[in-house]
């Protein structure tokens, strides 16, 4: 038996494709590091299923909040008193968008 070895974001990637074939309601949403993550290999297959956030890791958090609830709609608000470590998961926190 002949061992390849293969980096784990390689694997990772390939896994995220696997899974995105496989189910339509898979999302990935990725914080500026898509080539190093290989989470771009995601986005190139599925562009529609693919948000890169920028620099801005905490909001990722309340982004996957909101996409977790697709039959209810949400906004995201800012949380002023919240200790830091909370902030991105109270600023997440979703409230009925006015019709």
């Amino acid at each position: 038996m002949k061992w390849t070895y293969s980096s784990q974001r390689k694997e990772y990637g390939k896994a995220l494709v696997e899974l995105g074939r496989a189910r339509n309601d898979i999302v990935v949403l990725d914080a500026d590091l898509s080539g190093s993550t290989r989470t771009a290999d995601f986005g190139k297959e599925f562009p529609e299923r693919f948000f890169n956030v920028g620099i801005a890791e905490q909001n990722m958090i309340g982004t996957a909040a909101g996409l977790a609830l697709p039959a209810r709609p949400c906004s995201l608000r800012p949380s002023q008193f919240s200790p830091p470590d909370a902030a991105s998961i109270r600023s997440g926190n979703r409230s009925p968008i006015p019709k």
